[in-house]
């Protein structure tokens, strides 16, 4: 990207238990930050749907979240499925897609992708979907939007490692191949050349987001096996400052209860940027109810409604609504009479604040059934002007009055120690550290970012920028991944956190390209570990590059990749960062229900 888009986006750049219901909250304390990701994808499968990731109760055979083995209450393989099998009520059968909707995690057949909004000055840019086919057979991939079949010439395969990598076309008749990633570039306008457009000529050639507060259309990714799927804004985002990714959740982890997540609090110095909050249904006439913490202000299409003032929204199949605004909706319950998706996000935002540069954001949010009561923090590690250990915020967002918060090995400065409905709490803190309620009926959000390239001072030279990402709870880890990294970011890190197995003892992590991962470190009753791919101007780290990678252990662990640039490399990649969860299980771990009701 040139100085002049550089210098615009520096510039401008509940209830719980036995379903009692919960109280509100108060507003959000402490000190902050937000931003967006970007810049890959990644896949899980595993861990055990029943028992492993994920967790579940009860004996008796049950099905590893890979869908492929029978398995015993104690983890031990009592069938092999087929190759175009699935495990599906404890038996191999011939249901892939069946079987993957009662699994209940990133893993599925039926995917929908919403632009996120994005300021004026990154109008056009390249969206984008990956899809990983984890599954034994080749997968066949099917896009649509508002009801129009858009065809496959848009779908190409990534091809080699690191800034070599070449794109090959599609073949429809003959599927995704096994292990493949497939690029499914899905829209960009011509007419807005800031930001990167897509390499190849998109599903339809014009701005399919929403700018500002509206209703939108989305773009269904099907397939007849098993995948997984994340979207990306702009593909290619390492030169463009201002990328965002999100994992993507399979309709059948959808839900009728969450809570609402904003990516972060608006931008103190970017005037438009704004939070923004992405509502979609996948079934005509589905009715959404908000009781927002804030005056929605409301816009084309989407009616305002006071604080604190239940508001119902109508949508049909492949539509959404999107209210972006200066107040944050975050901790806002929602309810609908079907199954949605939501989307946090923002414009463009600032990390903290006041500190530049900003860039976009947007997460797709687990339903209040999948969120955790324990979480282990971890973040990237330190950037390589850090001058001692950076400290960047954390965020905990809380759906159950009364929830009461243990840290190990003790709390942060800063840390809350508790939580009612709605409370947003914020921190600053190097980590690493695990926080858990006293049960699963006191479940919570958590979320991690990354500062902006200024906010640390000079030294760091656009060496990254905001970024936010959700932490994934430790009872919905995984233990086998397959992700791709985007290739124009000059550094790419994982964070690896994994837990004992049933007997008390770590198993191994295996990185395709590292082998078996070494430099666990104590985290209470976890381990966690950093590997770097790639580093400085574009080198790998042994045989390790940018591209698709797999990562895969006999119990589960969690997964998360960062990527970020900087001046120093032949590519200009400057204030730009991106983070994505490689995969997550998003099963019913609690009976809480939030309803939109007033207090």
């Amino acid at each position: 990207m040139g100085p002049l888009v550089a210098g615009l986006w520096i510039a401008a750049c509940s209830a719980g238990g036995n379903k009692q219901l919960g109280t509100g909250g108060d507003d959000t304390t402490g000190s902050g930050a937000g931003s967006g990701q970007g810049g890959g994808i990644g896949v899980g499968q595993g861990g055990g749907f029943a028992v492993g990731a994920g967790g579940g109760n009860g004996c008796g055979n049950t099905c590893s979240a890979d869908l492929k083995k029978v398995i015993d209450c104690n983890g031990n393989l009592v069938e092999q499925c087929g190759p175009d099998q699935a495990c599906l009520s404890g038996a191999c059968g011939n249901d892939p897609c069946g079987a993957a909707d009662e699994a209940k995690s990133s893993y599925g057949c039926d995917y929908w992708a919403v632009k996120p909004d994005l300021i004026t000055d990154g109008s056009g840019a390249c969206f984008a979907a990956y899809v990983a086919n984890t599954w034994d057979v080749p997968v066949h991939i099917n896009v649509e939007r508002g009801g129009q079949d858009l065809g496959t010439g848009f779908i190409f395969i990534p091809q080699g490692q690191g800034q070599g990598i070449t794109l090959s076309p599609y073949d429809s008749s003959a599927g995704l191949a096994v292990g493949e990633v497939a690029l499914v570039f899905l829209s960009h306008d011509t007419s807005f050349p800031l930001l990167p457009l897509c390499p190849q000529p998109p599903a339809v050639n014009a701005e399919t987001a929403v700018l500002g507060t509206g209703r939108g259309s989305a773009f269904n990714i099907k397939t007849d096996r098993p995948v997984v799927a994340y979207s990306i804004l702009p593909y290619g985002g390492g030169p463009s400052a201002a990328t965002s990714a999100s994992l993507l959740l399979p309709t059948s982890a959808w839900d009728t209860n969450y809570v609402a997540v904003n990516a972060y609090a608006k931008s103190q110095i970017v005037l438009p940027a704004q939070p923004s909050l992405d509502i979609l249904a996948y079934q005509d006439g589905t009715e959404v109810t908000l009781l927002p913490k804030v005056a929605v202000t409301g816009g084309a299409g989407v009616a305002g409604s006071a604080a604190n003032t239940p508001v119902t929204y109508t949508l049909n199949r492949g539509e959404y609504l999107q209210i972006s605004q200066d107040a944050e909706l975050t901790g806002s319950p929602i309810q609908s009479t079907k199954p949605i998706g939501i989307w946090g996000g923002a414009s463009c935002l600032n990390v903290p604040v006041g500190a530049a540069a900003c860039d976009s954001a947007h997460q797709q949010i687990p339903p209040v059934p999948a969120l955790g009561s324990e979480y282990a923090g971890v973040r990237y590690r330190n950037r390589a002007a850090a001058t001692g250990e950076e400290a960047p915020p954390w965020r905990l967002v809380g759906a159950v009055d009364g929830t009461q918060l243990t840290w190990t090995p003790a709390p942060p400065a800063g840390a809350p120690t508790s939580l009612n409905l709605g409370d947003v709490a914020e921190f600053m803190a190097p980590g690493p550290f695990v926080v858990a309620s006293q049960d699963e009926d006191h479940p919570f959000y958590a979320a991690q970012y990354m500062t902006g390239a200024e906010h640390v001072g000079a030294g760091f030279v656009g060496e990254g920028d905001p970024e936010w990402v959700n932490i994934i709870p430790t009872a919905q880890y995984l233990d086998k991944y397959v992700f791709f990294t985007d290739p124009t970011y000059s550094e790419t890190s994982l964070v690896v956190i994994r837990r004992p197995a049933s007997d008390g003892q770590f198993r191994d992590v295996q990185l395709d390209c590292a082998g078996t991962l070494g430099g666990w470190q104590p985290l209470g009753s976890y381990e966690y570990t950093r590997i770097d791919l790639v580093t400085g101007n574009f080198q790998n780290v042994g045989n390790c590059s940018n591209g698709r990678h797999e990562m895969s252990s006999d119990a589960p662990f969690g997964v998360t990749v960062w990527g970020w640039g900087g001046y120093s490399t032949t590519l200009l990649t400057a204030y730009v960062s991106y983070a994505y969860p490689a995969g997550a299980s998003i099963q019913t771990i609690n009976e809480v229900v939030v309803p939109p009701i007033p207090q």
